[in-house]
């Protein structure tokens, strides 16, 4: 068990790393190509709307055919996406092609890396492991970028090539050391993802994945935008803040987290979108460095412990023959929020700055409503 999930550990670190190594390597390389900004913003959203359409045809794959199976699939497209940016780095066409690769396939790792951990644990177990994958996904989030960007300023395809050199050894220890851990097989009305399900007390939970994913990115969209004009936030001082944010998220998610008890999801979980909705609406009152720092270290830290438990509770309603539909659809979601979220708050800052906070700070509320209604309903994490 050790040795199967210390491996998922490093393929969800991965996933996420390479989702962020591009951050500040294609705004750089779109400015060297002199293109516009808008090129910019849909070669980073063609990756989570690829991701969007595919995850829940995996996570069903991953029901009828094994989970193995499609987590080798998904890290060879995976792998290819990178080659492909690296080698045709001046293409803008293969660019494109390169990032709907990479979201295509990051639902076959992402949904099936899950569904294993669910496949292997008990209720019991199921927050502590989901709480270590939620640290390595923080730690991805916060090493990507900055490996990208001291890797871009060598080259702009380094970056790429090392990360797909590394998948490829991924999916090698993949292909020797991970058992199947997932034998039953979905009958043949279950080739169709059924969304139905959002009929279901589940349903609420999923619902409560997009709305959190939505008005986290749109933060992290427009808080820059935000420090600029009140405090004239530099780049660098940004990415520290978001480095602190990101350790803290990830020590929260491998310490506190993974010790929550089966049962005591709800109060860890109201608690996170109560520290949530305050720090929005603190936000906008920012007077100085270590205030935006503090306001950013609580938005993170209650998003923190409102995703990893909403995963966590999300793969106990099901059973192991529809694991897989379950949680490619809660990353098909999860993409979705990444899509629409800083569309909507970069939006909302054309007419007023403090706008798109106050919103975060009524959605964080709206999401706790959904998830005191679904325990409320008598549903057991």
């Amino acid at each position: 068990m050790k040795q199967v999930f210390g491996l998922l550990m490093g393929i969800q670190f991965f996933i996420y790393f390479g989702f962020s190594v591009v951050i500040p390597v294609i705004p750089a390389l779109i400015a060297h190509m002199n293109l516009s900004a808008f090129h910019m913003g849909l070669l980073l959203a063609s990756y989570s709307i690829a991701s969007f359409i595919a995850a829940p045809f995996w996570g069903q794959f991953s029901d009828n055919n094994g989970r193995k199976k499609v987590l080798l699939i998904g890290l060879i497209g995976f792998t290819v996406s990178f080659l492909t940016f690296g080698l045709f780095i001046g293409n803008l066409p293969m660019l494109y092609v390169s990032r709907i690769i990479g979201g295509l396939f990051s639902g076959a790792c992402f949904s099936t890396t899950t569904s294993i951990v669910a496949d292997l644990t008990t209720a019991e177990e199921r927050n502590r492991y989901m709480g270590l994958l939620g640290m390595m996904i923080g730690l991805g989030f916060i090493f990507g970028p900055a490996v990208g960007g001291l890797l871009a300023g060598i080259s702009y395809q380094l970056p790429y090539f090392i990360t797909a050199v590394i998948l490829m050894l991924i999916f090698i220890l993949v292909l020797i050391k991970l058992p199947e851990t997932h034998h039953e097989r979905s009958g043949p009305e279950d080739k169709r993802i059924n969304w139905q399900i959002f009929r279901q007390p589940v349903g609420l939970l999923l619902l409560c994945t997009f709305i959190v994913m939505m008005t986290m990115s749109g933060m992290e969209s427009s808080f820059q935008l935000l420090e600029i004009n009140r405090i004239n936030i530099t780049p660098t001082e940004m990415g520290l803040l978001f480095m602190v944010g990101g350790f803290v998220s990830a020590i929260l998610q491998g310490g506190y987290l993974r010790k929550v008890k089966h049962g005591a999801e709800r109060q860890v979980m109201i608690a996170g979108q109560i520290i949530t909705a305050v720090a929005f609406i603190m936000l906008p009152f920012t007077m100085n460095l270590a205030y935006a720092g503090l306001c950013l270290v609580l938005l993170m830290a209650g998003n923190a412990m409102v995703r990893t438990l909403l995963t966590s509770t999300i793969t106990k309603t099901t059973t192991a023959q529809h694991m897989g539909k379950l949680t490619g659809i809660s990353y098909s979601l999860d993409s979705l929020g990444r899509i629409i979220g800083p569309l909507a708050f970069t939006g909302l800052l054309t007419f007023d700055l403090s706008l798109p906070f106050y919103i975060g700070a009524v959605t964080s509320m709206l999401s706790l409503i959904l998830i005191y209604i679904y325990f409320s309903k008598g549903q057991l994490a």
